[in-house]
């Protein structure tokens, strides 16, 4: 995120907003590692509280630092609330927000306000099946068995979450303990034909799948992109980057 937001898009002030705990701090831990390769740090940071909209405290922290950008670590309603009430006040950086957030829920939730949003991906759009093959079975399995709903990021991301524990498992075999679970899914480095990619897990990397894929809301959907150039004129054409 850091990288695109600098190298792509000319960003210099990126200010971070956070769900207030141990996997909020994780984000923004994430996100000062990553500036301070360009020399820089978060220029604001602004938190709410896990389980609440209470996202005023933290706006009014961050609109005074002028940010350019703001990274997002935290689920649909705060973040939606944060986004709205952020343009209302005038205040329009390029909103960049994490998988942990449920992009096709946010995108329902921010309907026109949504546009330009980013989200990040750690699998690709369940329609994309030659990215990662699962999506087939993940769509086939819930229409049979879930009919009345439709593929989602979330949805995929548990799917192939759930293909690697039952792998582990397995591994593991019948005798089954805390310990003994680790030791076996450590030994996953493959490639893992149940999802079609390469799965990495050791006892120093429990990352999984290494690939990022960037989407972002557009006309009320969550699409997948790739070029940034083509991106940072769609964003130059709204309130975002119209400075």
């Amino acid at each position: 995120m850091v990288k695109h937001l600098i190298e792509d898009l000319g960003i210099k002030k990126v200010a971070v907003f956070y769900q207030d705990d141990a996997y909020g701090l994780d984000g923004l831990e994430g996100t000062r590692l990553g500036l301070k390769k360009y020399g820089l740090a978060p220029v604001a940071t602004g938190t709410y509280i896990r389980g609440t909209l209470d996202v005023e405290d933290g706006l009014d922290k961050i609109i005074p630092s002028g940010a350019e950008a703001v990274i997002m670590i935290g689920t649909y309603d705060p973040c939606a609330k944060f986004i709205k009430l952020a343009k209302s006040k005038g205040f329009n950086p390029v909103f960049h927000n994490v998988s942990f957030v449920g992009a096709d829920e946010l995108a329902k939730k921010l309907g026109k306000e949504g546009e330009g949003v980013i989200i990040t991906q750690v699998v690709p759009p369940p329609e994309e099946r030659v990215l990662l093959p699962a999506a087939k079975d993940y769509a086939r399995l819930l229409a049979k068995y879930y009919p009345q709903c439709m593929p989602t990021f979330v949805g995929f991301e548990g799917f192939v979450n759930a293909k690697i524990l039952v792998e582990g498992l397995r591994r593991a075999g019948r005798e089954l303990t805390r310990e003994g679970f680790i030791d076996a899914i450590e030994t996953l480095d493959r490639y893992f034909v149940g999802i079609g990619a390469k799965i990495s897990f050791g006892p120093n990397d429990h990352q999984g799948l290494e690939q990022v894929y960037f989407t972002k809301i557009k006309d009320g959907k969550v699409s997948m992109f790739t070029d940034w150039k083509e991106l940072k004129k769609s964003l130059g054409a709204l309130p975002q980057l119209g400075r």
